[in-house]
């Protein structure tokens, strides 16, 4: 974050809120455009609202599918953005509807690289020879 940027007011929070249930009943209920209704389950994890309302970040987590195929139908999201916006404009009490852009959360690709690597020969061998070395000092 810039550090001349202003805190997050409370209003942006509802607003990002509001639209992150938005955009989750659609994807839960199939209330999208037709290319997307054989997709795979589509988490929104959060939304962020610019100050003035006008542009809003949604960021998804795809489950089921490879990092190249998410990062696919992320775009194929983000060119059916006005669908969604169309939506929010139906649902949401706002002077303007916020422009949406769908960004992939990247936190699931993060822990399982975390996992990945707790799980590798080399850290369980140092595990095993810290332990020795504990309890050879008890």
């Amino acid at each position: 974050m810039r550090s001349n940027s202003k805190p997050v007011t409370q209003r942006q929070l509802r607003v990002a809120e509001q639209i992150k249930h938005i955009l989750a009943q659609c994807f839960q209920r199939g209330d999208v455009p037709a290319d997307f209704l054989d997709s795979p389950p589509v988490s929104v994890m959060e939304v962020k609202v610019s100050p003035d309302f006008s542009y809003c970040k949604a960021y998804l987590s795809v489950l089921a599918i490879d990092q190249f195929a998410v990062d696919d139908f992320i775009k194929a999201l983000n060119k059916q953005a006005g669908f969604f916006r169309k939506i929010l404009g139906t649902k949401i009490r706002l002077r303007l509807t916020p422009e949406i852009r769908f960004f992939a959360d990247g936190v699931q690709a993060e822990a399982d690289k975390i996992e990945a690597l707790l799980a590798s020969e080399k850290v369980r061998q140092d595990l095993v020879c810290h332990d020795e070395e504990r309890d050879a000092e008890n």
